[in-house]
C-alpha cells in the first residue's frame, strides 16, 4: 500500500498538465513531514489530494500562497471541511458519453444517477452536444433549441456518431450528501472543486448551474447500494430504466463495488457506468478483451460490458468496441 506522501507525489505528476498550482501544492505537501502527519490524522477517505487541496481553497488558501505553512496555521478548519465534504464534481461533459451509450437503447428513458452530487449530469437532454470527428461537427440540440451550455466531445475513428438526444421522462439522483440548490455554501463548494487553472471548465459549470436551477432534478439522500432498489422502484414502468454511475464507484471499497455490479445488472433496464479500467474487476476484464489499453484508461460500460474507451471527463470518446454495444430493448 502506498504512503500518503507517495499518493501526493503521484497526484502532483498527474495534475501537472491540468493545474501547475495543484501539482506544486501536492509536491510541497509530500515533501513536508509535518503536513503529511496532519493529513494522516484524517480517515483514509478524507486524505485524497483533491479533497485536501479543495478544502484548503474553500477555507481561504490563495493560489499564490505556500501551502505547507498555511495548512499548519489553518489545519483545524481544513480538516473539518475534509471530514464533512466530498469531491462531488460530476463534470457535465460526462453526459456526452452517456448520450452516445443511450443512442442504441430504446426510450422513453427513466434516468437514475448514483452519486449525483448536484444533479449536473442528470440533464443530458438539456445541453447542446457537438460531436467532432475529422473536422466535421455533428450537433444535437434540445427540443427547445440551442442550450446556453454547449459540450464538445471528440470522437475517435470508428466511434459511431450519436444522432439524437434521449427522451427522458423521469429522472432522479441518489447521493449520500446532496448539494442543495439555493444553498450558497454548497454552490461555492461546487465551484471550488474546479481546479485553479481550469477557466473554461469553470465557465461550463456556471452555465450548467444556471440551467439546473431552472429545472432542478430530484436528489435523494441515500447510499449507493442500500438506496438504489427503492429509488429504482419509483421509475415509471413504461420507461426504460437507466442506472447511471459516472466515476463514483471508485469511492466504494472493492467488495462493495462488486456488490453494486451485481445489483445494477439485476435491475430491469440497463446500467451505464464510466470508471477507470481497474475500478470494477469484471468490467476491467471485459475492457481487456474488447478494448485493450493502459491501466489508467477510463471505460464506458453498458450492463458491465466495456463499450468505449473515453477521457475521464467525457470530452473524448477515443475507441468503440462494436461487440460491446448495447442491444435495443423495448420499454
Amino acid at each position: 500500500m502506498s504512503t500518503t506522501a507517495e499518493r501526493y507525489r503521484r497526484f502532483a505528476r498527474e495534475a501537472a498538465p491540468r493545474s501547475p498550482t495543484y501539482a506544486g501544492w501536492a509536491e510541497a505537501l509530500a515533501a513536508e513531514e509535518a503536513s503529511i502527519s496532519l493529513i494522516d490524522e484524517l480517515p483514509v477517505a478524507s486524505r485524497q489530494p483533491v479533497l485536501i487541496l479543495t478544502a484548503a481553497r474553500f477555507a481561504g488558501l490563495a493560489p499564490h500562497e505556500s501551502i505547507a505553512p498555511w495548512l499548519d496555521e489553518h489545519w483545524a478548519e481544513v480538516a473539518d471541511i475534509a471530514r464533512q465534504r466530498a469531491t462531488q464534481t460530476n463534470d457535465p461533459r460526462r453526459t456526452g458519453p452517456l448520450v452516445a451509450a443511450l443512442e442504441r437503447i430504446e426510450g422513453p428513458i427513466a434516468l437514475l444517477e448514483v452519486g449525483a452530487s448536484a444533479g449536473l449530469t442528470l440533464l443530458p437532454d438539456r445541453y447542446s452536444h457537438v460531436f467532432e470527428r475529422g473536422g466535421a461537427l455533428h450537433r444535437l440540440d434540445p427540443e427547445g433549441g440551442r442550450s446556453a451550455l454547449e459540450l464538445r466531445c471528440v470522437l475517435g475513428e470508428g466511434v459511431p456518431v450519436p444522432t439524437r438526444l434521449p427522451r427522458i421522462v423521469w429522472r432522479a439522483g441518489l447521493e449520500r450528501q446532496p448539494l442543495p440548490w439555493g444553498d450558497a455554501e454548497a454552490e461555492r463548494w461546487l465551484r471550488t472543486l474546479v481546479w485553479p487553472e481550469e477557466h473554461d471548465r469553470a465557465l461550463q459549470l456556471d452555465q450548467a448551474m444556471t440551467i439546473v436551477r431552472r429545472e432542478p432534478p430530484r436528489l435523494v439522500a441515500g447510499d449507493a447500494l442500500d438506496g438504489l432498489p427503492a429509488l429504482a422502484a419509483e421509475a415509471p414502468s413504461d420507461a426504460t430504466l437507466i442506472v447511471w454511475s459516472p466515476a463514483v464507484l471508485v469511492y466504494l471499497d472493492p467488495a462493495r463495488r462488486e456488490l453494486f455490479h451485481d445489483l445494477a445488472t439485476a435491475l430491469p433496464g440497463h446500467w451505464i457506468s464510466l470508471d477507470g479500467r481497474r475500478v470494477l474487476e469484471r468490467v476491467g476484464a471485459s475492457a481487456d478483451a474488447l478494448l485493450p489499453g493502459a491501466d489508467d484508461d477510463f471505460i464506458l460500460s453498458v450492463d458491465g460490458i466495456a463499450t468505449a474507451a473515453v477521457s475521464p471527463h467525457g470530452d473524448r470518446l477515443e475507441r468503440w468496441a462494436s461487440e460491446g454495444r448495447p442491444q435495443e430493448s423495448g420499454a
